[in-house]
């Protein structure tokens, strides 16, 4: 660059005047060439940018120092300050130019905003080419479009005159109607957004900039009134707030601790935000949402058949609500199964880790700022949305099987759309606001009240009271310790608390017997429906009396005691053809070598194929019947 200052006239860098027509100003005065002007980079560069610094590299101090300007002059010149993402879903790649601030000799980066139309000053369309029809080209390459520098190339539109070039006829007043736009842009930057949400933004998504205009609008960035209004309408957002008070939004969450310590007694323990959420919304599920989840799934992976289960999702509630909490599980937990199903303690070596994507949704952008008690805070929320997007994808699957009554397992961690996990937050001086399209509620199953359900439990053991001295009354041999056999009264029960059990280690099968307390503090365990009872001093004692002495007296009455008989409650599917076999028997050989996840997308396919040969064969059959 030439030594000393270059020719210029201070103070004639208007508000908000952009980069590339300031350096178009500057080399039309002093005829500039492409090393003239100062880079950052050790070489000069001939190519120049001139609507990104960054790329660019333009040294806008020492552009200033040269120029007699302030720094300050140069705010807002490029939409630099913007993050990258926002700056490609916001700025259209080439300059836009209001024809009347061009005859004034301004121009603004501002007028490069995709949503902005019109000029905020002249109120009249902005254009994007020359009236040769070429576009304005913001990339200064060699020394001819240096020599021409200031016009279009056909010479049919200068962008200023010998007069502006040196002071725009334009007022620093007029310059305000672009204040709205710089404070939208300004708080834009500073919100704290998902990494997904500058993917979709970068890749320009549907959706994705509607989105982000419209929930900016309900954390409270005003959208400027001179900015596109046809954006179509997003989602409904929640918005939850943290720290002070707000009449509009109710306050949800408590604050996190401040200091959160590793717990060194247990090798599972993550300090994570989203292992905190995730341990937190599995324990919500396994105690209130799907209570007996853990039961229903040893009874899936015992069955390993597609088309039976996806029978007790459609037929059962609690089936149903299991499925879901056991597709979430695995979308967010590779390799859960290992330690849940059944539940035991990891091997040596085994550690819990979440799936990518899950931790992708938790990355925070434009949060360098905020203190660690916040940080934290954002990335519980953050974990939420993401783990109530992956719950929402579960309950679809699993009624997709309800449906169809075919149950698939398989595909561990699905992907999920940006949208399904997108949030956006604001910092203030006061508060936090975290906005987000839904939040997902685990509901927990409907229950009684404390009453009720005491009234309910009473009316039980009434029931279970009544049935057992019902079957049976009268004399009865009784055995113990004490007396050895003996013949006396059926013993009534001291209390309510009268229980009905299976006797194990019988031979001939699993007999029913009651056990209670009797009067003089002593369990009773009698055999249900036969004169039979013994005598203990605790339940265990009474059990192995009654067992003895069912033994003994069948060996010598030669009376065998009544048994209820096993009632099927599946009925086997007579084999229809050849195909019903094969299946049959690729479902026994999943469960016989725990093949029900590693085989998931076999057995799945494999009873859809079944399906179709069984309605094959059906209509076959109907038509023969019909002829």
């Amino acid at each position: 660059m030439p030594e000393g200052r270059l020719t210029w006239h201070r103070g004639s860098i208007l508000p908000y005047a952009s980069l590339w027509h300031t350096v178009l100003r500057a080399c039309a005065l002093n005829a500039l060439h492409p090393a003239d002007l100062p880079t950052t980079s050790a070489r000069p560069t001939r190519t120049v940018d001139l609507l990104d610094i960054q790329a660019s590299k333009i040294d806008v101090a020492a552009l200033a120092r040269a120029l007699g300007e302030p720094p300050s002059a140069f705010d807002w010149s490029t939409l630099d300050a913007l993050p990258a993402a926002l700056r490609v879903a916001l700025a259209v790649p080439q300059p836009r130019v209001c024809l009347a601030c061009m005859a004034s000799g301004y121009h603004s980066a501002l007028f490069s905003v995709a949503l902005l139309d019109a000029c905020p000053i002249h109120h009249i369309p902005l254009v994007g080419r020359c009236h040769c029809g070429a576009p304005f080209n913001a990339t200064l390459r060699s020394v001819a479009d240096f020599g021409t520098a200031g016009s279009c190339q056909c010479g049919r539109l200068h962008f200023f005159t010998h007069e502006t070039c040196r002071q725009p006829t334009i007022t620093a007043d007029m310059t305000q109607a672009l204040i709205p736009i710089v404070a939208w842009l300004h708080s834009l930057s500073r919100l704290i957004r998902p990494s997904r949400l500058d993917e979709a933004l970068s890749q320009h998504l549907t959706g994705s900039l509607e989105w982000l205009v419209t929930t900016a609008q309900s954390l409270g960035v005003a959208y400027p009134t001179c900015l596109r209004h046809t954006l179509s309408t997003a989602a409904n957002t929640e918005t939850v707030v943290y720290g002070g008070p707000s009449k509009a939004v109710p306050r949800r969450g408590r604050p996190p601790p401040v200091d959160v310590e590793p717990n060194s007694r247990s090798s599972l323990r993550q300090t994570e935000p989203a292992f905190d959420v995730y341990r937190a919304l599995t324990r919500h599920i396994r105690r209130h949402v799907a209570p007996d989840g853990d039961l229903w799934v040893s009874r899936f992976m015992r069955s390993c058949d597609p088309i039976e289960i996806g029978e007790l999702i459609c037929n059962s509630g609690d089936a149903q609500k299991a499925f879901v909490a056991m597709l979430w599980a695995r979308s967010i937990e590779p390799g859960v199964e290992r330690r849940r199903w059944p539940y035991r303690l990891p091997s040596t070596g085994l550690t819990i880790s979440l799936a990518q994507t899950v931790a992708t949704d938790c990355q925070l952008h434009g949060a360098d700022n905020v203190g660690n008690r916040t940080r934290y805070w954002l990335a519980c929320h953050a974990a939420h949305v993401s783990l109530a997007a992956r719950w929402r994808d579960a309950q679809a699957r699993t009624n997709a099987a309800a449906y169809l009554r075919l149950a698939r397992w398989g595909n561990g961690s699905p992907e999920t759309s940006w949208s399904d996990s997108v949030w956006l937050a604001r910092v203030t001086p006061l508060t936090v606001r975290f906005a987000a399209p839904n939040f997902a509620t685990w509901s927990a199953a409907p229950r009684a009240s404390k009453a009720t359900r005491t009234a309910l439990h009473a009316a039980h053991e009434l029931t279970r009271r009544v049935a057992m001295l019902t079957g049976n009354r009268g004399a009865c041999l009784t055995w113990s310790d004490g007396k050895g056999w003996h013949v006396t009264e059926s013993i009534a029960p001291a209390n309510a608390d009268v229980r009905r059990r299976r006797l194990l280690g019988w031979k001939d099968g699993r007999p029913w017997f009651w056990i209670y307390q009797s009067t003089d503090n002593r369990f009773v365990a009698k055999w249900d429906r036969a004169p039979l009872q013994a005598l203990g001093a605790t339940q265990r004692d009474a059990i192995a009396a009654l067992r003895r002495s069912a033994i003994d007296y069948q060996r010598i009455c030669h009376i065998t005691l009544p048994i209820a008989s096993q009632v099927s409650i599946v009925s086997p599917e007579p084999i229809e053809m050849r195909s019903t076999a094969h299946y049959r028997f690729s479902i026994s050989a999943a469960g016989c070598t725990e093949g029900f996840w590693t085989q998931a997308r076999i057995l799945a396919e494999a009873a859809q194929k079944f399906r179709r040969e069984r309605a094959s064969w059906q209509l076959n059959e109907k038509e023969q019947n019909d002829k």
